[in-house]
């Protein structure tokens, strides 16, 4: 049972790593891999830019903060900011 699971591991790596081959090979051969970085980067950059997603991460900064402030204190250690 054991052999026949780690063959079927290997097959499905094989076939995982041939479909992936082939992948890159048909983006390259079709110019999809040369725009990829580009459109990544704007997706990245509209993120970033979006008023939601700034908004939740001054939040959780807020948070983080407040919780280490709140540690410090109940470790007897103070802390001072400059």
């Amino acid at each position: 049972m054991n052999n026949n699971r780690s063959m079927m591991t290997s097959l499905l790596t094989i076939g995982a790593a041939g479909a992936a081959i082939y992948g890159i090979s048909k983006g390259m051969q079709n110019g999809t891999l040369q725009k990829l970085p580009q459109q990544v980067s704007n997706m990245v950059q509209n993120t970033l830019n979006n008023p939601n997603v700034q908004q939740v991460t001054e939040q959780v900064q807020s948070m983080v903060g407040s919780q280490s402030n709140n540690q410090s204190n109940t470790d007897g250690n103070t802390t001072s900011s400059n």
